[in-house]
């Protein structure tokens, strides 16, 4: 079994630079934050847990179909916000502009998925970027000021180029993201 995953790779330098400030803020981090490394940001797009080994060669041709005719575009990441709400806050996310392009290869993947069989969280999709998870709220109005500082605030943009089939391999230094199979967006006619 593989611990699988489907996701879009997201890299923003302004958005890494703000993240150390962050990670080393002594003020903000009184609420206990564990920092997710940049080099495992990504946007999941489907969350699959424990599968079999044998079904990465369908999920592969699944991903390769559905996103065919995708081409490379380029969104915003604009905003913070926590999920599942500011009185309960257990993940800081970056907000992500621009991803209706992405729906009708979403919505051709969910349905593959479902019909092969596949068990995934059905939650409509956010598309987020997850900064950090909150393991201590003892301090957190410290926190709210600076939620609301960067609300709105505006990170720059990604280029969003390719979906990826991830193994997420558990370790106690966290989690390890493997690229299984990577579908490579279409860039010849380059959204912007």
């Amino acid at each position: 079994m593989k611990r699988l995953f489907i996701g879009i790779p997201i890299l923003s330098k302004k958005a890494v630079q703000l993240a150390e400030i962050w990670r080393n803020d002594q003020f903000l981090n009184q609420t206990r934050m564990s920092w997710v490394k940049p080099d495992n940001w990504h946007i999941t797009l489907f969350f699959l847990g424990d599968t079999p080994e044998s079904a990465v060669d369908l999920l592969q041709q699944m991903i390769d179909e559905s996103f065919s005719r995708v081409e490379t575009s380029i969104s915003g990441l604009s905003g913070v916000g926590v999920f599942p709400n500011s009185h309960n806050p257990k993940v800081l996310w970056l907000g992500l502009d621009n991803f209706e392009f992405l729906m009708p290869a979403y919505t051709i993947l969910r349905e593959m998925l479902t019909q092969n069989g596949f068990l995934f969280d059905n939650k409509p999709l956010k598309p987020h970027l997850s900064l950090a998870r909150v393991r201590n709220q003892n301090h957190r109005t410290s926190f709210e000021p600076w939620l609301n500082e960067y609300r709105h605030f505006n990170f720059g943009s990604v280029t969003l180029n390719r979906v990826v089939l991830f193994e997420s391999i558990l370790t106690p230094q966290g989690p390890v993201y493997k690229s299984l199979f990577v579908k490579e967006l279409d860039n010849n006619s380059f959204r912007k």
